[in-house]
């Protein structure tokens, strides 16, 4: 096996067309977006219907992680970790892999394979922990070899997909808001030791902040009111109100919102189902109000949107 290059640990570049070239692989479809200290992070899509031929060549060393979502399932691989073949379950499409890019993750696929690598530089995750209040280390907790379900990645990946497909102009805005989805959301879950919240006064207790997210996640199309957010945390409406905005930094009606434009992003990706009805899913008053709430976070409206990244490829 190769030696780590340590050369390139000065020059991140695991993704794009350097990443594609490690899988014998030309012009990757691909995205790069940066932190607000200007870290990278990036998707690449790598795909081929033909089964490799000899192992990836190393990425060399890099102080970041791929967060790798099967978009096909790979029944029959290898792979290799410091050098060392590891044993490997099959990942099945819909699962995602992770990859510590210091150690020299390689592989070898027998068959086929459509894979969509995020790559995520530890500095960024750091980044994106202290913008969230978060204690991190910077390390992830996984299994090296094994696949975990994770719907989450696996929804912002399909709608990211549907978006890097496309010969037509996309919105970068939308790729550079999924990217720091999945950033986030790795950092939430697989954070060593489960990241767990930096408290400050006032502020929510980590199951009562984790409670209010999961319910207002789960009834972005109802009418869910404060009163009831604060009684599953065992508060007053006054006194969930101001924690939550502590721990969360923003007021509990605005992170509903974002959450809403979120699931109105993946359902215009698809495409088939109408403005009014989509402001209805998730929660609008109705598809003028979903147009003001849709413009003030993305920059253009739902229309515009889809007309950009749907309907020009019809």
């Amino acid at each position: 096996m190769d030696k780590f290059n340590f050369e390139a640990a000065s020059q991140p570049r695991a993704y794009g067309d350097y990443l594609a070239e490690r899988f014998h692989q030309k012009e990757p479809k691909s995205h790069v977006t940066q932190t607000r200290r200007r870290d990278v992070l990036a998707v690449t899509q790598i795909k081929s219907r033909a089964p490799m031929t000899v192992p990836s060549h190393s990425i060399g060393y890099d102080d970041a992680y791929h967060v790798c979502l099967m978009i096909e399932s790979l029944p029959d691989l290898e792979l290799w970790q410091d050098g060392r073949s590891v044993k490997t379950e099959p990942f099945r499409a819909g699962t995602i892999g992770l990859f510590d890019l210091r150690r020299d993750p390689r592989g070898f696929h027998r068959t086929g394979y459509n894979i969509l690598p995020f790559y995520l530089p530890r500095a960024a995750l750091i980044d994106i922990a202290q913008q969230k209040n978060l204690r991190f280390s910077g390390e992830l907790q996984y299994t090296f070899g094994s696949s975990y379900e994770d719907p989450i990645i696996c929804k912002l990946g399909s709608a990211l997909l549907l978006a890097l497909e496309k010969d037509h102009h996309v919105d970068g805005l939308f790729l550079d808001h999924i990217l720091h989805a999945v950033g986030s959301h790795v950092v939430e879950r697989y954070g060593a030791l489960g990241a767990t919240t930096s408290h400050t006064r006032g502020g929510l207790a980590p199951w009562q902040e984790r409670r209010a997210k999961e319910l207002m996640s789960a009834n972005l199309g109802s009418d869910l009111t404060l009163k009831k957010l604060a009684e599953e945390c065992g508060l007053s409406v006054a006194h969930f109100a101001r924690a939550f905005r502590q721990s969360a930094r923003v007021p509990p009606h605005q992170w509903l919102q974002e959450r809403r434009v979120e699931k109105a992003l993946t359902m215009l990706s698809a495409g088939q189902t109408s403005l009014s009805e989509i402001a209805l899913d998730c929660g609008f008053a109705d598809q003028s109000h979903f147009a003001r709430v849709f413009r003030k976070q993305i920059g253009i409206t739902p229309g515009q949107w889809r007309k950009h990244n749907v309907d020009g490829t019809r």
